[in-house]
């Protein structure tokens, strides 16, 4: 099977991620993949295939598939190429990828308006492809309110990654070491957002006996904010803004515990790479979570209440069972190779 992906850029985000992840399986089963791109001057992932820079629709010919992630790629492909579908393309699939709730997101991304202007264009744009693929069975049902079920399917995310190469710079050893000491490490691995709850993590740590201490990797927009808010809970020296650092999930083996007090998330990838080395996870209990994993295998609560996601934390202090658990839970039901089955499955459709 011939394949290509379409992304707006190579940047590592976690749309990127999950391409990364189709492509590694794909070829590792004796597909041909490319990878197009629309914007050249960003860096970031190399992919293990022929990598293009999208200048026309005549690019896409021969391919059996074509799988766009992201708006402005899907919005490339339904500006230019249906009009022109017919015989050229007449034995080439379009498939899609959700990767969010859309007016959800929209609405905290860009405000009520906005967003909702940006949902409609969303899915009139989703729309138009052949197989529409949600990445969970509540993102299906979510989006069965606008599109037509005909089209919609669902797909687990995996991560792919190296367990036996979570090494750290020198540097990144020693700022970790110096920092956890003889505390019991949470860690976050985020972009420093609301969303993220980020707020409702400071807030339980406060309720925390002192030896708990909060790591977070990641940038963003609203890290000053968060900042501000150590000063005033009174967190001084349990809190540490790593900043950024690729590859986020070498960090894993130092965290006790892993949180993910998220108010939305599509499918998180870290969760993955957390249940992938068998970390303990509290996380809120979005669908997708509760989708996904039992109570021994994530310990859930509901946001945003930091008593409960205090209490969640000292809950997984508590049970020496719950990473081992996860892991097993990751390996029968999101490995890689139950991944690509469900993909080449789609792909056959």
């Amino acid at each position: 099977m011939k394949i290509a992906y379409l992304i707006a850029h190579l940047g590592r985000t976690g749309v990127n991620v999950v391409v990364l992840d189709l492509v590694n399986q794909m070829q590792a089963h004796n597909h041909s993949c490319t990878v197009f791109f629309l914007e050249k001057d960003v860096e970031g992932i190399e992919y293990p295939c022929e990598m293009a820079c999208l200048r026309e629709v005549q690019q896409f010919k021969g391919y059996d598939i074509v799988h766009a992630h992201g708006l402005k790629p899907e919005m490339f492909i339904f500006k230019h190429l249906w009009k022109r579908k017919g015989k050229e393309f007449s034995q080439t699939r379009f498939i899609t990828t959700l990767h969010c709730y859309c007016f959800q997101d929209f609405f905290d991304l860009y405000g009520k308006v906005k967003g909702a202007l940006m949902g409609c264009v969303y899915l009139l744009v989703k729309a138009a492809f052949d197989r529409v693929v949600c990445l969970s069975k509540d993102m299906m049902h979510y989006y069965e309110q606008w599109l037509p079920k005909r089209k919609l399917t669902y797909a687990y995310n995996t991560r792919d990654i190296c367990l036996a190469n979570l090494t750290l710079s020198e540097d990144e050893h020693n700022m970790i070491k110096t920092f956890k000491g003889e505390s019991t490490l949470i860690g976050m691995n985020c972009v420093l957002l609301y969303r993220k709850g980020i707020d409702v993590m400071l807030k339980a740590l406060a309720l925390l006996p002192q030896e708990y201490k909060l790591m977070i990797v990641g940038e963003g927009k609203e890290k000053d904010a968060f900042k501000q808010m150590v000063q005033t809970l009174g967190l001084k020296g349990r809190v540490l803004f790593a900043g950024s650092h690729p590859d986020a999930y070498r960090f894993l083996p130092y965290y006790d515990i892993y949180a993910m007090p998220s108010r939305s998330e599509g499918f998180p990838l870290v969760l993955l790479e957390a249940a992938a080395y068998g970390t303990k996870v509290v996380a809120s209990s979005l669908p997708v979570v509760t989708e996904c994993f039992s109570d021994n295998e994530v310990v859930t609560f509901d946001m945003p209440d930091e008593h409960a996601l205090a209490d969640a934390i000292l809950g997984a202090d508590g049970d020496d069972f719950l990473g081992e658990n996860l892991k097993r839970r990751f390996e029968k039901d999101y490995s890689s190779i139950i991944f690509y089955k469900k993909y080449l499955k789609i792909y056959a459709c």
